[in-house]
């Protein structure tokens, strides 16, 4: 029988777990595709990455505003103490017919004592547009590597689904496999029971099968409560309110291809988002240096002003003004060295780190590759496995028909086939997980 085959009969017994009436909260049907999209859509840590990103976008909207002259008015009022007094002397300007001109000295005051101005500027930045264009491939850098960070956020995401649903699917047929195991040890009690009553057993072969039973119906509750919590972690995930009850595909067969290690590798170095983002931090500390390396260059500011006063002695009330604004820091005790040297090692320091998560990245791919491949042949045994239960559960099923073997014993040939079928679920399951994780550390979202 063909895997594909074997998975859609295994799992089929899990519509029946999942078809189970639900009163108390809402029932959401998914496939795994819907899932992974869902989650993509709704998941809140999701949206909160994709808000940097239009916070960086803003920031770098800000930044680009540098280029473009800027326009503002300063006005004043003050209230000063005193004004200077000019003394004119008597017959400062003469004497006339025996006159003094003036006839006494005068005290005349400049000005008034409440001064009020107002100008407005228009300001354009010269020599500091190379800083302005640093700044700007700085933003530019950020923007970029918060949209990978996006792609990163959405590819562990997606893995996290995949792990959840799977998971979720597992527990599903492993609480069937309990169930049948619960049934085999109840009916070995009630054998043990009769046997002990006719004389064929001890008492204690009676306290072995209750042990069993409990310990089964301990193994009902975990799987329960792995369930519970498996759902509701899927549901958060989603974005979907935690009392969701899920109603899963039991048949998730994604088809993918198995590529070389080598063009996965080739592959991650164009679309990894965390190598992608590593690479626009470089860019950014590349911009950071020649933005440090501009504090040397003087700033020298083109500006028109019309301004307005009133207080100010032989000055006009309306006046304008133009011309050039020259400012430069001859010595700062080293702060500008500094400063560049600092940015340098910023600068190395990202450079290391790409190459770091080059190398990271193929480990993982390694690591994945060969999990892809381990889980396959795990695969393969599982369903060896699978096939000589389902032998045995028939054989059991024809003596007891003859009278050979009792009731219990075929039920325990069940459960062992139920539960040969859950593991085989989980190997088949867990290389689609490895498949998901391999398509992770390449830089793909898996499912999407």
């Amino acid at each position: 029988m063909r895997l594909s085959k074997r998975r859609a009969l295994i799992v089929a017994g899990l519509g029946v777990l999942a078809a189970a009436p639900q009163y108390a909260a809402d029932v959401r049907q998914l496939t795994l595709r819907e899932a992974v999209h869902l989650a993509l859509e709704q998941n809140r840590s999701l949206k909160i990455t994709r808000l940097r990103v239009l916070e960086n976008e803003e920031k770098k909207a800000g930044e680009h505003s540098a280029y473009f002259p800027t326009l503002t008015n300063q006005s004043n009022i003050h209230r000063i103490t005193d004004t200077q007094q000019i003394v004119i002397p008597a017959g400062a300007f003469g004497v006339v017919d025996g006159a003094a001109i003036p006839a006494q000295g005068r005290a005349v005051g400049q000005g008034k004592t409440t001064f009020v101005s107002s100008g407005t500027m228009l300001s354009q930045p010269l020599t500091q547009l190379i800083r302005v264009r640093a700044q700007n491939r700085i933003a530019a850098a950020e923007v970029a590597a918060s949209r990978e960070d996006v792609r990163k956020a959405e590819n562990e995401v997606a893995v996290q689904v995949h792990a959840l649903y799977y998971g979720i699917l597992i527990a599903g047929l492993q609480k069937q496999a309990a169930e049948q195991q619960t049934a085999y040890a109840r009916d070995r009690l009630r054998e043990n029971e009769e046997d002990i009553r006719n004389g064929n057993a001890l008492k204690v072969a009676a306290i072995e099968g209750l042990a069993g039973l409990l310990q089964s119906q301990q193994s009902v509750l975990t799987v329960e409560l792995r369930v519970s919590d498996l759902t509701a972690e899927m549901n958060d995930l989603l974005g979907l309110p935690l009392d969701t009850q899920l109603r899963l595909d039991p048949a998730p067969n994604p088809s993918f291809e198995l590529l070389s290690y080598e063009e996965y590798v080739r592959t991650a170095s164009v679309e990894n988002p965390e190598i992608q983002s590593a690479e626009e931090i470089v860019r950014k500390a590349k911009a950071a240096v020649a933005a440090a390396e501009t504090s040397y260059i003087p700033d020298v500011t083109a500006f028109a002003r019309y301004s307005y006063q009133d207080g100010v002695p032989f000055l006009v009330h309306n006046f304008g003004t133009f011309g050039l604004t020259f400012s430069w820091d001859v010595f700062d005790f080293g702060k500008r060295r500094a400063t560049v040297r600092e940015r340098q090692a910023q600068l190395a320091e990202a450079e290391e780190n790409l190459r770091r998560l080059q190398e990271e990245v193929a480990v993982n791919i390694q690591k994945s590759y060969s999990k892809v491949e381990r889980t396959r042949s795990m695969v393969q045994v599982a369903n060896q496995v699978v096939q000589l239960r389902q032998e045995g559960e028939r054989l059991a099923e024809n003596q007891r028909s003859q009278g050979m073997i009792l009731v219990s014993e075929r039920k325990q040939a069940t459960a062992l086939s139920y539960q040969a079928q859950a593991d085989f679920l989980q190997a088949d399951l867990g290389y689609l997980l490895a498949w998901a994780e391999l398509e992770q550390a390449v830089g793909r979202t898996p499912g999407r």
